[in-house]
Formats: structure tokens, C-alpha cells, sequence
């Protein structure tokens, strides 16, 4: 691609660019990757300048995006579609599927990287994939309509929500998957992520407009966090004084950040219609999915200042920060 394009396209957030190649995003900060439901694609953020670089055509209805532990690949799973498509980090090119007999929605990586988890709403199931054979070992009976799905940081349990059930299901990872309980938590839980040393998760229960503390010593539910209306992803961010829980609310379009311990609302930050994904970067910004107005909030994570509003493709859902490889 000629060096002028390049710029062209990096300095431009009007809207999806075209395919990029390795030169497009060599800056030291890192991409972000918007999964864009109604438009076949992955959108590509350059971090450093908040510019969309780029769109990385996909299968159909394309629902969260995630980069492998070791930087080389990133995943997708496809609502329509029985597969997973996987991409080289440098190229952006498909490089491999995997398929997994139904639709899938969510997916997370072990911390070592030797096996990936699927949720499979449709087929209320966990796909547990070998992501170096590209090979599906086996399926997980869990609730029903399972969709957040998250692996511990010390790696020997995954959390997964069943939205219709309103149950969090708790699988032991070694030495195979196994699930070991499930119970009731609020109602349609919809994501989950976990305190730095992994010993409280958080489960945002969208339409009980809370997230819910589980113990994952005792898996006990310790407490109840109020949030926006409909909260959706969820993440911990430095800034604003202290480490704190950002949660996207669909149906106030903001963030919230929230302090895990006291439980209150630290700030109230205005997103876009249908805010739905919410991550964090190493270079302190937090980017934000707006599913209705199909645009990311760029905001600081220092002092909740909205810095950019960047036009992608359409529905943008899951997103993912994705460090250059």
C-alpha cells in the first residue's frame, strides 16, 4: 500500500477504511478491535492517534474479538456462522477456522495461552478449543443462553453467565473442564471480569441494572453494586484516584466508575447510544462500543475526559485491545 494511503487512512475516522498492512499500525501503542455485528468486519483503532486504520472483513455477524495471549493472532466469533476465524496480528489476514457446530457469542483465552473457551448461547454450551491445532476437544453443558465467559487470572476456573437461567456457572479447568456449580445471581447476567488478584468476580446483571460480587474462594455472592440501566461489559481501570470498576450502560448510554470497595459511583461518563463494550490500554484510555450510533468513545482514564468519538462499521459489540505483535 503506498505511503500516502497509509497516512490517508490513519488520519481519517469518518468511517470504515480499507484492509491495512503490517506498515499502517507500527505505532508503539496498540490497536483496538471492534467486532461490527451489522457489518461483517473488524474495525482497527490505532491507539496512539485514535484513528479507525482500518476494516478486516469477517463472517457473519461477527460478536467479540480477542488477541491471543502471545500477541501473533486474534479470534472472532461468529452469531451466524458454526465457526471461530482466526487472523494474524501482523497481516490481518484469515489465516484459520474452527468449527464449532453452532453459533457462538463470547470467548477467552487461558493466561498460558493452550486453550480458548467459547460461549454458545444457541446450543447452551462451552466450546473448549486446542488454539494451536485450531481444534475443538469438546463441549460443556451449562445453563441456558450462556454468554460472558471469562477465565480466573490464577487459570483454574472459568466463569460463565447464563442469561436465561439468571445463573453464573463455575467450570474447574484442571485437569479437564468440569463443571463445578451453578447458582442464582441477578437477573439476565450478562458479562463477567475479575478483581486484579482474582479473588472477587463481577457479574453485570443487565436487565437488574447491578453487578454482583462473588467470592471465588467460597462462591458466595458478597455484595451488590448498583449500576446504570442495563449494565453490559465491564472492566477495572487505573485512574481516577484509585483502580476502579468501568461499567457500560446500555440504556443510559454512560459509563460508570464505580470504587469496588466502598460500592459508590465515582463518576458519570456519557457514551453514545447502546453503550455496550468497555476496555482499557496500557497508554490509559478506555475505548467504549456504542451499538445503536455505531461509533467508540475514546475517553481518558485519568480524568473520565471523552477525547474523540471515532465512526466504525455497523452494530460495533465486543472489542478488544490487541498490542502489536
Amino acid at each position: 500500500m503506498p505511503a500516502l494511503l497509509i497516512m490517508a487512512l490513519a488520519a481519517c475516522d469518518s468511517g470504515p477504511a480499507a484492509p491495512v498492512t503490517t506498515a499502517a499500525h507500527t505505532s508503539p501503542d496498540g490497536r483496538i478491535m471492534t467486532a461490527d455485528q451489522g457489518a461483517n468486519s473488524v474495525s482497527v483503532i490505532d491507539v496512539a492517534t485514535n484513528s479507525v486504520i482500518g476494516t478486516v472483513p469477517t463472517g457473519a455477524s461477527p460478536h467479540h474479538v480477542v488477541g491471543t495471549p502471545d500477541r501473533r493472532e486474534f479470534w472472532v466469533t461468529l452469531f451466524k456462522e458454526n465457526r471461530l476465524q482466526v487472523f494474524d496480528s501482523a497481516t490481518l489476514h484469515e489465516i484459520g477456522s474452527v468449527d464449532l457446530g453452532g453459533s457462538s457469542d463470547d470467548l477467552t483465552f487461558a493466561p498460558d495461552g493452550k486453550r480458548l473457551y467459547v460461549s454458545m448461547g444457541q446450543d447452551n454450551m462451552v466450546a473448549v478449543i486446542d488454539p494451536g491445532a485450531r481444534k475443538l476437544l469438546t463441549k460443556i453443558p451449562v445453563g441456558r443462553i450462556p454468554h460472558g465467559i471469562k477465565v480466573r487470572p490464577d487459570g483454574q476456573e472459568l466463569y460463565v453467565t447464563n442469561t436465561a437461567d439468571n445463573t453464573l456457572s463455575i467450570l474447574t479447568l484442571t485437569p479437564e473442564p468440569k463443571l463445578a456449580i451453578s447458582f442464582r445471581v441477578g437477573a439476565d447476567p450478562f458479562e463477567v471480569t475479575f478483581a486484579g488478584d482474582g479473588k472477587t468476580a463481577y457479574i453485570s446483571n443487565f436487565l437488574g441494572d447491578s453487578v454482583s460480587m462473588i467470592d471465588t474462594a467460597t462462591r458466595q455472592i458478597t455484595g451488590t453494586i448498583r449500576s446504570g440501566k442495563q449494565p453490559a461489559m465491564l472492566a477495572f481501570v487505573p485512574g481516577l484516584g484509585g483502580t476502579l470498576l468501568w461499567v457500560a450502560n446500555t440504556g443510559t448510554q454512560e459509563v460508570w466508575a464505580v470504587d469496588p470497595t466502598t460500592r459508590k459511583l465515582i463518576q458519570r461518563i456519557k457514551a453514545g447510544g447502546g453503550t455496550h463494550g468497555v476496555v482499557p490500554t496500557p497508554a490509559g484510555k478506555v475505548y467504549v462500543t456504542n451499538t445503536n450510533d455505531n461509533t467508540v468513545t475514546v475517553i481518558q482514564a485519568s480524568d473520565g475526559k471523552v477525547l474523540a468519538t471515532l465512526n466504525v462499521g455497523t452494530n460495533p459489540n465486543g472489542l478488544s485491545f490487541v498490542p502489536n505483535p
